[in-house]
């Protein structure tokens, strides 16, 4: 059966990255890119299409924000003369950005950690907001418990908690003022990153918080912002950082470019492009009936985030393993057919490029391990090697960049 997260495939979010960004499997920095892409700035998010939704923006795996509107009157009720009056009104825009992380906090193996930097931008305090002792504390509240996967271990209850940076409490002027404070959440594993301790993933909601406290007033209503959700991983197969934290609120896209060909030619090295892959699988997503293994109603998935491909990691366990080898038996065996497409000539170098890939669980095999109607729901061509490669090299690197974890969804784009 396909993994049971496969439930959050119906996520409709998604956020892509070019595959030029990993050039010969290299990460960004070495491409002179920042791996991150962090939002730069407040005006970034609020001018960002999502970031007033519920959900908030997921710029990439590593970058969400979200945008609310606090408005809080200050009501006093009294006996004479009868009735309740308005003393004051507060109203701000709350902007939150977070910051997801590759490796742990200074280095730590056990410390998983993501930063927020929080924006209070009052427009109104007046009345009561403005009396002497009046405060406003911001603060970032998480919440969630997780379990390890390891037999025995005890449920872990929080999944997050505050670290060094808490927030902030000051009165509403001061507010208007300065209104920058930072958050930053933990997660502790309890076991070191290795494939025998899983991944360890913890999975916390987060809500930012506005407490006001006004003399005379016995309580006011907090105002909350919208919920996100951070995940926290130590992934011993991530070649980049065995610990992270991110976003997981979007699908995963990678985009191969149709105009992204080689140029054996360039200044300094060679340059291979990844245009027959694109080719390859854009045109098998837009015309699967077409594409070898016939099959009149084949169905080939990994175009769109409500039907993804889900990563299969084959060091990740014997059986993962297995069924990564049977992927790649299955295309090894079709390959030999003379009908591929493209099968090369006498002399000429060529390779097998299949879709779905040997990396997912929607590869060649899958038929074996969930019923027959999945078989042949895959195609094969023979394209040009080094282009073949270069795709499989930026594969590889965005699965680690991007903490593509074992049983992640995720889809290909294909660019003009």
């Amino acid at each position: 059966m396909a993994p049971t997260v496969g439930t959050m495939a119906a996520w409709e979010r998604t956020y892509t990255v070019p595959s030029q960004r990993f050039n010969r499997g290299r990460k960004p920095e070495n491409n002179g890119q920042d791996p991150y892409e962090y939002i730069a700035d407040v005006d970034e998010c609020q001018n960002a299409d999502d970031a007033d939704n519920e959900a908030g923006w997921i710029k990439n795996r590593f970058s969400y924000c979200q945008e609310t509107m606090t408005v809080m009157p200050a009501i006093r009720c009294g006996l004479w003369p009868p009735g309740c009056y308005l003393k004051g009104t507060f109203i701000s825009t709350n902007t939150l950005i977070g910051r997801g992380q590759m490796g742990g906090l200074d280095g730590s193996t056990f410390t998983r950690f993501a930063e927020f930097d929080f924006n209070v931008d009052v427009f109104i305090s007046s009345g009561d907001f403005s009396q002497a002792g009046a405060k406003l504390e911001a603060k970032l509240e998480c919440e969630g418990d997780w379990a390890t996967g390891v037999p025995g271990d005890p449920k872990v209850e929080d999944a997050c908690q505050p670290g060094l940076h808490t927030g902030r409490s000051d009165s509403p002027s001061q507010w208007k003022y300065n209104g920058d404070t930072k958050f930053d959440l933990w997660s502790l594993a309890p076991r070191l990153p290795d494939v025998a301790n899983g991944d360890q993933i913890a999975t916390g909601l987060f809500t930012p918080v506005l407490e006001f406290t006004l003399p005379g007033y016995s309580q006011l209503i907090p105002s909350e912002g919208e919920q996100g959700e951070i995940r926290f991983d130590s992934a011993a197969y991530n070649v980049r950082a065995k610990v992270g934290s991110v976003f997981p609120d979007a699908t995963p896209a990678l985009r191969y470019d149709r105009s992204d060909t080689s140029d054996p030619a360039a200044p300094v090295e060679p340059y291979f492009g990844v245009a027959a892959v694109a080719d390859h699988i854009g045109d098998a997503l837009d015309n699967p009936g077409g594409t070898y293994p016939t099959k009149s109603d084949k169905k080939l998935p990994g175009g769109t985030a409500v039907d993804p491909m889900y990563r299969l990691v084959p060091g990740f366990g014997a059986t993962e393993q297995a069924r990564y080898d049977a992927n790649r038996s299955v295309v090894s065996s079709t390959c030999n057919n003379a009908a591929v497409p493209g099968k090369p000539t006498a002399g000429e170098q060529r390779d097998c490029d299949e879709f779905p890939f040997a990396s997912s669980y929607q590869g060649a095999a899958r038929y074996q391990y969930e019923g027959e109607p999945y078989r042949d729901d895959f195609t094969v061509r023979y394209i040009d090697s080094n282009e073949n490669q270069e795709a499989g090299r930026r594969l590889g690197a965005w699965y680690d960049n991007d903490r593509i974890l074992s049983h992640d969804p995720f889809i290909v784009v294909i660019g003009s």
